[in-house]
């Protein structure tokens, strides 16, 4: 049966939120790039689809993403795609990328076609990896992702390869539905190096604690103390069903969760809110932006943006100095008290890394997805 990809655009409403920076991502460059992407790769991506177990359509979505990801690093490093480069002109280097959970690996070919150096991995290997060209191939890796305050109190190795967070300096984090690592992303750009913290983008899915637990998070406060959608219990399990069968008032709630207050409210719109709490406790300068697709929205949270293209341009192609080892202690022990603290959902840091350890090697062993 021929897959085909439907004619819709997504992922292309970005619509920044709280104080208008002068140099903002346009919304019309992003989309500028997705159609030159879209003629240049969805075509190709399409013939070569072989995943069971996801839609087609996933191609627009990563080709949409691939572009915001573009024009961010165009304005963050100065640094061009390959077809934008002129040989007469020196080109910006760009520090590199890592995609957590880089799935079908899309995304991580799109940008290294484009000239981004960088890598993903995943727990498992997927099909799609096979049909990218053995360069491509390269930067795709099959590792369970174990972090490093959980592998630092693990007794013994689990018997697979692993990876531990600790990343090249500079490198940008990517973190696109990684579900269980979506809470653990700004706390492994603080913690790989603490004293010039790395920049991050997430777009949360799934909600879980740091052990890997489902979890809901509570709906973020409003000004005067309330949830934004009312008030609301305790955090409850996520998998919990409606206590009636109102399908009417379920329809509700899922059209609503479709408005900008309501995500807010939903599941993934408290895990958003609390990524971007855990961010900023640990010193981060996040900024939001929203995400919409036809019957969808989400948000994208990222972090340090700001103070990493500021320091770019301050010393023509690098951060520059690092911050005094004094204040990278000081992010390092304010970091690990957010994981001490978050860890205590499920018994402490230990039974927390236990718990990890074991679902991870299941989902490795099985070769599955988790959701």
């Amino acid at each position: 049966m021929e897959r085909r990809l439907t004619s819709r655009d997504v992922s292309l409403d970005w619509v920044e939120q709280g104080d208008q920076d002068v140099d903002t991502v346009s919304s019309h460059l992003i989309r500028n790039t997705y159609y030159r992407l879209k003629l240049q790769y969805a075509e190709k991506l399409r013939q070569n689809w072989v995943e069971q177990l996801e839609s087609p359509n996933q191609v627009l979505e990563q080709l949409s993403l691939a572009a915001c990801l573009i024009e961010l690093w165009k304005s963050m490093y100065g640094a061009l795609p390959t077809t934008e480069q002129q040989p007469s002109k020196n080109t910006a280097l760009f520090p590199g990328f890592v995609d957590l959970a880089c799935g079908n690996g899309i995304l991580v070919y799109i940008l290294l076609m484009e000239g981004y150096k960088g890598l993903g991995f995943d727990a498992c290997r997927r099909q799609s990896w096979e049909t990218f060209p053995a360069e491509i191939q390269e930067c795709l890796e099959e590792r369970i992702f174990i972090p490093r305050p959980f592998a630092d109190v693990l007794d013994q190795g689990i018997g697979v390869e692993i990876h531990t967070g600790d990343f090249p300096d500079n490198t940008f984090i990517i973190s696109d539905h990684a579900d269980e690592l979506t809470v653990w992303t700004p706390i492994l750009a603080a913690l790989s190096n603490s004293s010039s913290q790395l920049p991050f983008f997430v777009i949360p899915c799934c909600s879980r604690s740091l052990a890997g637990s489902s979890y809901r998070y509570p709906p973020p406060k409003s000004a005067d103390g309330n949830s934004v959608a009312g008030k609301v219990d305790d955090a409850i399990e996520q998998n919990s069903q409606p206590a009636s069968g109102d399908l009417r008032a379920l329809r509700a709630i899922k059209m609503e969760e479709k408005t900008e207050s309501g995500f807010l409210n939903s599941m993934i719109g408290s895990l958003a809110a609390k990524t971007m709490s855990i961010a900023e406790e640990i010193g981060f300068d996040v900024e939001k932006m929203w995400l919409r697709t036809p019957g969808a929205i989400n948000m994208a949270l990222i972090g340090g943006r700001r103070q990493v293209a500021r320091e770019w341009a301050q010393n023509s192609g690098s951060r520059g100095f690092p911050t005094e080892s004094e204040q990278g202690d000081a992010v390092l022990k304010k970091t690990m008290k957010v994981v001490e603290r978050e860890c205590s959902k499920d018994g402490g840091i230990q039974v927390a890394a236990r718990l990890w350890a074991e679902r991870t090697k299941s989902l490795h062993q099985g070769q599955g997805i988790m959701h």
